[in-house]
């Protein structure tokens, strides 16, 4: 809150004599004439992640205001000399005033990197205003467990009684995030000879995945197979195998087979952040 302070100065003369009296310094604090804030749809976000904004104004005064912008910095922030923005606008966007899709009304200008700004012509007095617009995690944003994006809203208006900030902060989701490939060689293959499969189990996460279970449905099925894990080759007591059906770890194993998490390495002179996923790769070889 504001505060308007002032002071009253009295000058007389008494007996030839000119005096002056300064008063005490009253104070009052001065509201803003709206409200505002700012809420997400779902608090977490992840790679890619696209995120739902509801900027929220609110005209408290018994006067319309003009000339309104809210001003979102998309979670700009300092990396060295650098300003990084982890958001990228992802238009359109909507001007619900009192529920009513007014949105004719509404000019977004994303010119400025690191911004954009939202901008509508009058908000009458007890009338609310909703902006609603989405914004996509990019190459910027922070990864790691425990990371967050906190981005704010500014409002500004004609009125030197209508301003203010909102902000709001999501943070990264925690979890493994699994991709699977699967290739075969020679290819292509002569019946009689041996077949190689390579499968590779890629995490992209920031938690590792854990009690991973393979399994393949062979068609036509190999004979005389062999299995490896990362290079390591697996004892047949390791895997079950009928019928074509191979299952690693063996029906009833008690081992674990865990996925690394992902590492996430940002770019000291671009500040781009870099996925390397966490990997486990199997290769079953075969005759055809």
């Amino acid at each position: 809150m504001a505060t308007i302070e002032n002071f009253a100065t009295v000058r007389y003369t008494s007996c030839g004599v000119t005096e002056t009296k300064v008063s005490n310094l009253a104070e009052i604090g001065l509201e803003s004439a709206v409200t505002l804030t700012k809420n997400t749809l779902g608090d977490t976000y992840g790679e890619d992640s696209v995120l739902t904004y509801i900027i929220t104004v609110t005209n408290t005064s018994s006067s319309p205001i003009s000339d309104i912008t809210v001003s979102d910095d998309l979670g700009t922030f300092e990396f060295g000399t650098q300003e990084l923005t982890p958001l990228t606008y992802t238009p359109p966007a909507l001007l619900l005033i009192d529920g009513q899709d007014t949105s004719a009304q509404l000019t977004v200008d994303n010119s400025v990197a690191g911004s954009v700004t939202f901008s509508f012509p009058t908000l009458a007095a007890g009338a609310t205003a909703n902006i609603i617009y989405k914004a996509t995690v990019n190459e910027f944003a922070p990864l790691e467990i425990g990371s967050s994006i906190t981005n704010t809203a500014t409002l500004e208006s004609s009125s030197d009684c209508a301003d203010g900030t909102a902000s709001a902060t999501v943070t990264v989701s925690e979890g493994a995030n699994v991709s699977v490939f699967k290739q075969m060689s020679p290819n292509p293959v002569v019946c009689g000879d041996t077949v190689t499969y390579t499968i590779r189990i890629y995490n992209y996460g920031n938690v590792p995945a854990e009690d991973v279970e393979l399994t393949d449905n062979f068609d036509p099925a190999p004979t005389n197979i062999t299995v490896s894990r990362d290079g390591v080759l697996l004892v047949a007591t390791d895997y079950t195998y009928e019928n074509g059906t191979l299952s690693v770890p063996a029906a009833g194993s008690t081992e674990s087979v865990t996925v690394p998490a992902a590492t996430f390495t940002r770019d000291i002179a671009t500040g781009v952040v870099t996925v390397t996923p966490g990997i486990v790769e199997y290769v079953i070889t075969g005759t055809i």
